[in-house]
């Protein structure tokens, strides 16, 4: 039907559109998804996507799949009608509306077959929708349970049609360790070796801990420092749907010891609780959590606040996660804002302040391939006395600079450990109460599977401030890891 347009290099306008056997929508809705007006030059490419398949999913073919109609199927004829105009005329078959009849798993030797069922959006008895199927298989990604790469390929789902009307649904899975055993060392001119040992074990279970599989986090992480100069002990357990329902519950244990301008000791335990919410989407996740915490500062060096002091802090975040894979993310965006008081109007305690913190992260595809990947994040944070005086301690404040193994540090690549933002009479840094970085990486994935293998171009740029009204920002070079 179309080798005068094909092999003519004279661009055509579309003069009409018509269409043919579509009972459920009306062709004004239809031509809003085909975005094309009379007398716009014909894009077949961008004609063919709109009809049968773009990536946002805003095609045709989406309208009619996201709503039962499997079998849909539409053909477009084009003809012209002048030396630079066309006419195309669509036909649709809508055929039958299907229901779900059944969802099955297969390929789960470990997982409970509950803890996958949860996080399905095709439910037995609905219609056919085929952004739900997507978006299950998203939420299977993103469990870290199972192969990434099996999950998206051919054969990761099945659709068997059952009858003229009703569809069963598989999902076939590949069991893969999820579980982290970490061990991480650094070494900087300021800290010596520094490092981190621990261990997640990211689908336990408390009911059967030798078998596994019920979707529980536990975890345990000891980071250290040269000598004694810092470490810190944490052990928390996760139960990511209380009573079957999308609300987590989690406790965390710490200890800590840093000995850096200051010498602080802290211990405590936090409780959290979260909820996957529906509004504004379903991509939204609210968590608060309670905190108490005893402080010792030891040593303060006439600028932190010494003696012992008790700590009760209300936190609450919000974020929105999409992303198409928690390893190595190749689209999508996670936005994260975070603020806590502690002691305040509310609250008993010694110490009185706000902290508030903000994170945005993108991510796009290169050349449409999920190895090759364009990462941006921007990340702010500020702290603020409630009470004149507040004896926060050091740990509360913001320092940066190295790579990430020192606690309670920002890190940017660059800059020995803590070497960026405010200092003392003796040149010594003493951490801030603002602090900003932004950066962009360019990321290549030499294997994805078991565990992503890549390689990364980046450049940052980041500072931590006293106050707000003294800001200055440091730019770092752009580097090759």
């Amino acid at each position: 039907n179309r080798p005068e347009i094909t092999y003519c290099s004279r661009l055509y306008k579309i003069r009409n559109i018509t269409w043919e056997g579509n009972t459920v929508y009306p062709d004004f809705a239809l031509n809003e998804r085909l975005d094309f007006a009379k007398g716009d030059v014909y894009d077949y490419e961008k004609f063919q996507r709109n009809l049968r398949g773009n990536e946002a999913q805003t095609d045709i073919s989406a309208l009619y799949l996201d709503n039962g109609y499997l079998t849909f199927n539409a053909e477009a004829e084009e003809k012209r009608v002048a030396e630079d105009s066309i006419d195309i005329h669509v036909r649709i078959e809508e055929r039958n509306q299907f229901r779900i009849s059944r969802v099955e798993i297969e390929g789960n030797t470990k997982t409970k077959d509950k803890v996958i069922r949860r996080e399905l959006f095709t439910i037995p008895g609905d219609y056919f929708n085929r952004a739900f199927l997507f978006r299950s298989v998203q939420q299977l990604a993103n469990l870290q349970y199972f192969s990434a790469e099996k999950l998206y390929g051919l054969g990761g789902i099945d659709t068997k049609l059952e009858s003229d009307s009703t569809v069963a649904v598989i999902y076939n899975v590949e069991e893969k360790s999820s579980d982290y055993l970490n061990a991480s060392v650094g070494y900087s001119g300021s800290f010596g070796f520094s490092g981190s040992i621990g261990v997640t074990l990211t689908n336990f279970s408390i009911a059967e801990p030798f078998s596994l599989g019920g979707g529980q986090i536990l975890n345990f992480n000891w980071q250290f420092g040269f000598g004694n100069i810092y470490r810190t002990f944490t052990i928390g357990f996760t139960e990511p749907w209380m009573f079957d329902t999308p609300t987590s519950v989690g406790v965390d244990l710490f200890d800590t010891r840093q000995q850096y301008v200051y010498d602080l000791r802290q211990t405590g335990a936090t409780l959290r609780v979260g909820r996957r919410l529906k509004w504004p989407d379903d991509f939204f996740y609210i968590q608060g959590r309670f905190r108490y915490q005893y402080n010792n500062v030891l040593q303060g060096q006439n600028y932190y606040t010494e003696g012992v002091t008790h700590q009760f802090t209300l936190g609450a975040t919000i974020c929105r996660r999409n992303i198409d894979n928690p390893i190595f993310p190749s689209q999508g965006s996670s936005y994260t804002l975070d603020m806590e008081i502690s002691g305040g109007p509310f609250l008993p305690g010694d110490v009185d302040y706000m902290k508030n913190a903000f994170k945005a992260e993108w991510y796009k595809r290169l050349f449409n391939t999920n190895r090759l990947v364009f990462y941006t994040v921007a990340d702010f944070g500020y702290i603020d006395e409630i009470v004149k005086g507040t004896p926060i301690q050091p740990f509360e404040f913001f320092y940066m600079g190295g790579n990430g193994l020192v606690i309670a540090t920002v890190p940017l690549r660059g800059y020995p450990d803590r070497s960026v933002g405010p200092r003392n009479q003796f040149g010594q840094v003493i951490g801030g109460r603002v602090f900003d970085k932004i950066g962009a990486e360019i990321r290549y994935a030499i294997t994805l599977e078991p565990i992503p293998l890549y390689i990364i171009a980046f450049a940052e740029a980041g500072n931590v401030f006293e106050s707000f009204d003294k800001n200055e920002i440091t730019y770092d070079l752009i580097n090759i890891s």
